[in-house]
């Protein structure tokens, strides 16, 4: 099981994919055409209430509700599309990869700055964390990150990433990458 946010071309135009599943049993929303402006910094938030998800066929626009996505702090309206209606199993934590999808599949063309994850439904705190487009120190708000990568924005020296959330245990590796790939063009 994997979590995916993947940028996709649709007639020219991009927007982002949201799968959660498997490559033969998952779920997957997917914003409008035009929802990324190229070359320019955004925000995106993807958002779980912690409902419960599965593959019941007469549930599958619940396991939907469960995932929002916004793009600087708007909620963007979905088209939802499902294989064998969802997914029911685990999502492994330890294969966690940001840009790279299992093997051959890279980000190209584009810049992560910081990503953080929260044990709760933050949704109602996205307008903080967006903060106008404006990264600031997260472990200042009251339900701090319980991982947060800065992406070179701090003490990290490459080919390492680290943790700066409470739990503070994961270590990220960049590959496939220079320490050039840590660029100061951040928001």
């Amino acid at each position: 099981g994997y979590i995916e946010l993947r940028q996709t071309n649709h007639n020219g135009q991009k927007r982002l994919r949201f799968r959660y599943g498997s490559s033969n049993n998952y779920i997957q929303l997917t914003t409008p055409s035009g929802s990324i402006t190229p070359n320019t910094w955004q925000y995106i938030w993807v958002g779980y209430n912690g409902g419960t998800t599965g593959s019941a066929s007469g549930s599958v626009t619940d396991y939907y509700s469960r995932f929002i996505i916004k793009i600087d702090n708007a909620v963007q309206s979905t088209s939802n599309t499902h294989s064998n209606y969802g997914w029911n199993g685990s999502i492994v934590c330890q294969n966690a990869r940001i840009g790279r999808f299992v093997s051959g599949s890279h980000l190209r063309g584009a810049n992560v700055d910081e990503f953080a994850i929260w044990n709760s439904d933050q949704n109602s705190n996205s307008g903080d964390i967006y903060n106008s487009g404006v990264p600031f120190d997260l472990m200042t708000l009251t339900d701090k990150p319980r991982h947060w990568a800065r992406m070179g924005d701090a003490n990290d020296s490459y080919p390492y990433l680290q943790d700066y959330g409470t739990e503070g245990t994961l270590i990220w590796e960049m590959n496939n990458m220079t320490s050039a790939d840590i660029v100061s063009d951040v928001p």
